[in-house]
């Protein structure tokens, strides 16, 4: 019987075991980045967490933050979103919050004497 693998050069196989270990230490390096930066913003002041939360609430249709990323009260969260237009689902499963665009009020039925006529 001959060896078919007896005659071949194998230098191929360390090369690739190689690359494969440096490709997972480069994702295990961003996702433990990524970790460590939603963290930390979490430990933000109770004002520059809310500052950015109405950054993020800047009239798209839908915005999903991570619970990690922010460590506000529910009663804090649900304020900004009121007073942005949006409305607030906490999905505890995927830990997450996610902000939806509430439709607008109607206008009240007789204008107020403080709305001035157009």
């Amino acid at each position: 019987m001959t060896d078919l693998a007896a005659g071949t050069d194998n230098t191929f196989a360390p090369l690739m075991i190689l690359l494969l270990l440096v490709v997972l230490g480069g994702l295990l390096a961003a996702s433990a980045t990524m970790s460590i930066i939603r963290i930390a913003r979490g430990r933000q002041p109770r004002e520059q967490q809310l500052y950015r939360l109405a950054a993020e609430l800047d009239g798209r249709d839908r915005v999903r933050i991570r619970m990690v990323e922010l460590g506000l009260a529910e009663a804090d969260l649900r304020w900004v979103a009121h007073s942005r237009g949006y409305g607030m689902t906490e999905h505890t499963f995927g830990r997450y919050y996610e902000f939806f665009r509430a439709p607008q009020q109607a206008p009240p039925a007789s204008p107020g004497p403080w709305q001035g006529r157009p």
